[in-house]
């Protein structure tokens, strides 16, 4: 098993010759269903964090709606390419969150948490439920597999794919899972979105 350090060296590498043209990549019916769902629930006095903005494709539909939008991922790359698009887009790891407590009134995450060993996982949901205030709304959508998988792919990139219950079970720490969903199902791969409240 790589070290943490080794994983995340992989994944800037990968995402640094990638991001220009993920940009580009339309998101698919699903997942704009939901980031615009999602957005449709914001209030414009609401401070909603994306969790892992890569080339800005959620973080201009959240903007859009008149919240203080701010984004972090790990890639000074996809940063860069969210600048460029007026998002506020700052280069930080999610285990450990440039924010104070209680500052976060809302919190989205898709295909991120995935790259996480479980200690990871489990830091960033301490991080996320530190930041995000009481009641806050928290979406979180990333690969899963049954039976679970975890395994890197070509590119070295490492997948730590839950199963349904499984994904429900981790994220129960940051709260209440409110609603779960699946989508893209192929020989026992699924995408997976939760939508959980905070305490």
């Amino acid at each position: 098993m790589s070290t943490p350090e080794e994983i995340a060296a992989r994944l800037l590498q990968y995402y640094a010759d990638e991001m220009a043209q993920r940009a580009d990549r339309p998101l698919g019916q699903e997942r704009t269903a939901h980031v615009e769902a999602f957005a449709d629930d914001l209030a414009p006095t609401d401070t909603v964090l994306e969790i892992g903005c890569g080339a800005g494709r959620d973080g201009v539909i959240l903007a859009a709606t008149g919240a203080t939008y701010i984004g972090v991922d790990l890639s000074p790359e996809g940063v860069r390419i969210c600048r460029a698009l007026g998002l506020d887009a700052r280069v930080a790891n999610v285990t450990d969150l440039p924010f104070e407590d209680d500052s976060i009134d809302a919190a989205w995450s898709m295909s991120t948490l995935m790259h996480l060993t479980d200690d990871q996982f489990s830091g960033a949901l301490t991080e996320i439920g530190r930041v995000v205030r009481s009641g806050g709304m928290v979406e979180v959508a990333v690969w899963g597999h049954e039976p679970p998988l975890a395994s890197f792919d070509k590119h070295g990139r490492y997948f730590n794919r839950r199963s349904d219950g499984g994904l429900r079970a981790a994220l129960s720490p940051l709260g209440e899972v409110e609603a779960f969903d699946t989508w893209d199902h192929w020989h026992g791969h699924r995408y997976q979105w939760a939508r959980v409240r905070t305490p």
